[in-house]
């Protein structure tokens, strides 16, 4: 009987050796794989199953911690939880129901849009206690204005006038006034305000002989009301009562008005509208 030679028959001796080696390891491999096995089995079962059961009924779960608020007891005594379905009424009540909008009159604007300088642009006409028929003094005026603050505007006006004075006589009036605004609601868009100032006048009258040129210096005072467009825009009225007395140097031995009892003076009186627009920067 002739026995097949080795395969590492006639080979190196260390390559021998590195193949005895290798078929050493794989065995000790297998064999190490079918002993742990079992091992591993029961390290995965859980420390409370008895030894040998696969199987077991769950452990008892942990008491709670001292303090810590019971899952299954509910609210406290007294307090009721809100059903789902309540908070969701609750929560599409408040969705449709519409927001309260005031009314225009009542809206606000905000102060810090407003800048402190304006500027008004105004027609006005002046009420004259006259005998004549034909009495009427008509103009157009322009002011800068400063607000101090929301209460306090300074108010520089340069207004011109032309028409028929108490007299009759034509006339033509430049006058520049220096005026202070009291605001009683300043945020509101309808704003009245309190105004009163001082005034210097110069007037070119016909006297129908020669032409005269008068000088006048006066207060006046009076209520406006101021309707806001926008926080930079608003329409303005005004109402105003003025006194006045002449002061250039033909006043004493020419007054201006004279009575029917002879009695003269050069202090007179009357009443200004004004409409207009102002504008803020």
């Amino acid at each position: 009987m002739c026995l097949a030679p080795e395969p590492w028959q006639g080979q190196p001796p260390l390559l021998i050796s590195v193949v005895m080696i290798r078929r050493w390891l794989l065995s000790f491999g297998a064999a190490s794989s079918l002993l742990g096995a079992p091992a591993l089995a029961l390290a995965d079962e859980p420390p409370e199953c008895p030894p040998g059961e696969w199987f077991c009924e769950d452990s008892e779960p942990a008491a709670p911690e001292p303090g810590a608020p019971d899952p299954e007891a509910g609210a406290p005594a007294g307090e009721e939880p809100a059903a789902d379905d309540e908070r969701a009424e609750q929560r599409e009540t408040s969705l449709s129901e519409p927001v309260d909008t005031p009314p225009a009159a009542e809206r606000r604007w905000s102060e810090s849009v407003r800048s402190p300088w304006a500027f008004a642009l105004r027609t006005e006409g002046v009420l004259l206690d006259s005998d004549g028929e034909n009495s009427r003094l008509w103009g157009v005026g322009v002011s800068g204005r400063y607000a101090l603050n929301q209460v306090v505007t300074l108010d520089l006006g340069l207004d011109t006038l032309a028409g028929t004075d108490y007299n009759g006589y034509d006339r033509s009036e430049l006058a520049l006034s220096a005026s202070a605004l009291f605001y009683l609601n300043p945020s509101d868009i309808v704003r009245t305000f309190v105004l009163a100032g001082l005034s210097l006048s110069s007037a070119r009258v016909d006297l129908g002989f020669e032409d005269q040129s008068w000088g006048y210096f006066g207060g006046h005072a009076g209520l406006g009301l101021e309707l806001a467009l926008d926080a930079r825009i608003a329409f303005a009225f005004e109402a105003l009562a003025f006194m006045r007395g002449r002061t250039d140097s033909r006043a004493a031995r020419e007054p201006e008005f004279t009575d029917s009892s002879g009695r003269v003076t050069n202090t007179s009186g009357g009443g200004l509208l004004r409409a207009g627009v102002v504008l803020r920067f």
